[in-house]
């Protein structure tokens, strides 16, 4: 979920003034650069304005944090400056007592914090006005900003230690979730196992798509009365013994840990009012994880942050090329002349690219680009949009990322020979993906080279799988001069396209079918283009392409 959506800093450690550079935070933001490089001084300025600290234990100290560049400026004019820009979303609730606050701040404002030299707090501005506030608005500023739980998770931090200090609070969650569900002391504690095991599922299911040991995990929950005072904490079982989370490798340990900070808050939002939302600082979340596990763990944060329900915003540093392709926003830091500048404007693609040439991260061939999730590789843009918008409609929980040769630095932009060149050229490092997490291709119903695919495929060992649009599921109202993916295209969508292209699009002579020229189908192929891309898809416009799409997604999961 997006709460902040913009930050500026100004004078903070390495940072003289990030200006407009980080005007376009996402759900889950990733800060990519060489070290020291200056990008965990934005956690560390996220940390100084929502709660005082730079560091832990450290709290925000002017002589050690201004940025010093030009000491011979006029002493008034040193301040430390942090901005955030809120935009909160629909399900963001002032409670009945805190309605004035709301009224006060509406859902779109910006707080900013100064810090100065001889000053033991800071002073707040709203809106970019140069008026600092009084203290009756100082804490309305505060009461605000106590219904987001901040978490600054630096990268020296173990993460036992984090789980344990979190006992009492996964103690809490189960007792709310247990409730008055037991009348007699006699099932209490059966209640109280069943209800555990309901809270880490999630946890559970991941560990068994990892293979680690028998994938089987519980919390350690009292069996009786006697037992009600029980060190709180996870057991983790090969089928013959379990052995405790404090045991576990720092890997298995960090993704416990991610996943009991993600359940507690979840659950606090969930039952109570006065917290409303959740922001993660996390430095380097790849450490001391392997390949498979850091996947795991990028696709988790990309997950979470994603559902609008759960209300948290991830923010983490990163040296990993895996993380930076789970972000849904990577911005790539560098330091010029002692100062951190942030680029915000690269895509994912080329800010690996400048990644793996700096020596931050490993090159990562396109094609293993989320190792986590099949890949569907279509023919253009034009059908990519199509596909993703279908997808979300059909199956929004469905785990498989679709691209088209542009996204893979190829040098054509699709076609059927052209993709099949580039799948027979890449072979080795199609054969580094698993057999869960293959390659697909979908070909179009006029499509002459199913065999060859399938040949190609075979030689693939499992890594790759051929689909072809079924010419009878097509829209029985359009005629073979629509190819490919348009001929599975509603009604209502080519009334669209023939509305904005009047005369393009003909009828048969019986007037009971859509022709068009060859000459006319590019702009019409463009047309439907926008129109998606605008509006995107409705339920309606499945009809011709649901049980297909149905039958792609079946064989991904068996």
């Amino acid at each position: 979920m997006k709460l902040v959506s913009q930050i500026k800093i100004r004078e903070f450690r390495s940072i003289r003034d990030s200006k407009d550079s980080l005007d376009s935070i996402g759900n889950f933001s990733a800060f990519a650069g060489l070290n020291n490089s200056g990008k965990s001084n934005v956690l560390r300025s996220l940390n100084a304005f929502f709660t005082g600290y730079t560091d832990i234990n450290s709290a925000i100290n002017f002589k050690n944090d201004f940025n010093r560049y030009d000491l011979r400026r006029k002493k008034h004019n040193k301040s430390i400056d942090i901005s955030m820009k809120f935009d909160l979303p629909a399900n963001f609730r002032f409670r009945e007592k805190l309605q004035g606050i709301e009224s006060f701040l509406g859902h779109n404002f910006t707080i900013t914090k100064k810090w100065y030299r001889d000053a033991s707090v800071p002073d707040y501005f709203l809106n970019d006005k140069d008026k600092k506030l009084d203290l009756e608005h100082r804490q309305k500023i505060d009461q605000f900003l106590a219904l987001i739980n901040f978490r600054y998770i630096p990268n020296r931090v173990l993460p036992i230690d984090i789980i344990k200090n979190e006992h009492q609070a996964l103690r809490d969650v189960l007792v709310r979730r247990l409730g008055r569900e037991a009348k007699a002391s006699g099932e209490t504690f059966e209640k109280i196992q069943r209800i555990s095991s309901n809270l880490i599922r999630n946890l559970s299911d991941r560990l068994q798509k990892m293979k680690i040991g028998s994938g089987r995990v519980r919390l350690a929950t009292p069996k009786d009365w006697a037992d009600m005072i029980f060190a709180f904490g996870y057991r983790l079982g090969d089928g013959r013994t379990e052995v405790e989370d404090i045991a576990q490798g720092s890997g298995i340990q960090s993704l416990l840990m991610l996943e009991t900070l993600y359940l507690i808050d979840k659950d606090y939002f969930q039952q109570f009012g006065w917290r409303q939302a959740s922001i993660w600082a996390i430095e380097e979340p790849e450490s001391s994880l392997h390949c498979s596990l850091e996947a795991q763990v990028a696709s988790f944060l990309r997950e979470v942050s994603s559902i609008e329900l759960n209300r948290l915003q991830i923010f983490a540093t990163t040296h990993s090329e895996i993380i930076l392709q789970y972000s849904d926003k990577s911005f790539y830091v560098e330091n010029r002349k002692s100062e951190t500048n942030f680029n915000g404007g690269l895509s994912v693609k080329d800010i690996l690219m400048e990644s793996s040439k700096a020596g931050i991260s490993k090159y990562l061939h396109p094609i293993i680009y989320h190792p986590t999730e099949p890949i569907l590789i279509v023919d253009g843009k034009y059908d990519l949009s199509f596909f993703e918008n279908a997808i979300n409609l059909i199956s929004p929980k469905a785990s498989i990322k679709v691209f088209c040769l542009e996204n893979f630095d190829s040098e054509k932009s699709g076609g059927e020979k052209d993709i099949y060149t580039y799948l027979r050229n890449n072979r080795n490092a199609i054969l580094c993906r698993t057999v869960n997490t293959p390659v697909v291709v979908v070909l179009d119903w006029e499509s002459k080279d199913f065999e060859k695919y399938n040949v190609l495929a075979k030689d693939m060992e499992n890594r790759l799988i051929v689909f072809q649009w079924p010419v009878d599921g097509a829209n029985p109202r359009l005629t073979k001069n629509f190819k490919g993916i348009e001929r599975f295209y509603p009604d209502r969508l080519i009334e669209i396209a023939n509305n904005k292209n009047p005369e393009k699009i003909g009828k048969t002579t019986s007037g009971n079918k859509y022709t068009i020229h060859s000459d006319d189908y590019g702009g019409i192929k463009k047309t439907l283009y926008e129109e998606i891309e605008a509006n995107g898809l409705k339920e309606e416009d499945m009809q011709y392409v649901r049980d297909f799409i149905l039958k792609i997604l079946d064989k991904l999961k068996s």
